[in-house]
């Protein structure tokens, strides 16, 4: 993947579309193979050096993952903790001036600087994951993997994070690498899909590249 792409994993349930982005950031081990983020090979680092590596990549996942009792920005703030000594991360109150402005700014890039003292568990199901968004920038990722981000979501909202996703991608200069179950979006938005059958990459190709009956294909492929 490179800086500025968005990049959609297409495929059927079951296909390992979520093993696949669980491997990249080592969440789940690989069998075989090798993977490189940001130019470090993942599978041999240890200790600090994968500490560091793994906080190049953020995490967006379906079941958005915010502590609900906290407010969006501090939420926001958690992306990052790993930059703070521990005595540091135990509350709002201690955190740096510079790590509440950058998690204010971040918050803004995604359009809720005007809920930043909401409560998580007050928030839609779409503002939830734009605060998830938020945090991965306030985290100063350069990878962004998001888990099937919009499978809970109408369609305005979906719409909206996809939007905000492709916006991250070319204005902000980061990899964007996502599941979904919407072909229909993957092509309105992606640079670049990944299809996958049974744990095997069958095509990686920009969308203008691919037709309906490859993607409809690749849906038989898995129920074969």
């Amino acid at each position: 993947m490179w800086p500025g792409e968005l990049t959609v994993v297409l495929g059927a349930n079951g296909s390992g579309k979520s093993t696949f982005l669980r491997c990249v950031v080592r969440l789940i081990e690989a069998d075989s193979g090798s993977i490189e983020l940001c130019g470090v090979d993942l599978r041999s680092a240890r200790g600090r050096s994968l500490r560091e590596a793994r906080r190049r990549a953020a995490m967006v996942f379906q079941q958005v993952l915010l502590v609900r009792r906290r407010s969006a920005i501090e939420n926001v703030a958690y992306g990052a903790l790993g930059e703070l000594p521990f005595y540091r991360s135990f509350s709002a109150r201690t955190f740096p001036d510079e790590l509440a402005e950058r998690a204010h700014a971040s918050l803004a890039r995604v359009g809720l600087a005007e809920f930043a003292w909401k409560r998580a568990d007050t928030l839609s199901g779409g503002q939830a994951q734009r605060v998830a968004i938020a945090r991965a920038l306030c985290q100063r990722a350069q990878l962004v993997l998001a888990d099937e981000p919009v499978a809970s979501l109408d369609p305005r909202a979906a719409e909206e994070v996809l939007v905000l996703l492709a916006e991250i991608a070319r204005v902000e200069g980061l990899a964007v690498l996502t599941v979904l179950h919407q072909p229909e979006l993957a092509f309105r938005y992606a640079d670049r899909l990944i299809g996958i059958v049974k744990g095997e990459i069958v095509f990686d190709a920009p969308p203008n590249t691919l037709d309906q009956e490859r993607i409809t294909a690749l849906y038989e492929a898995a129920a074969a």
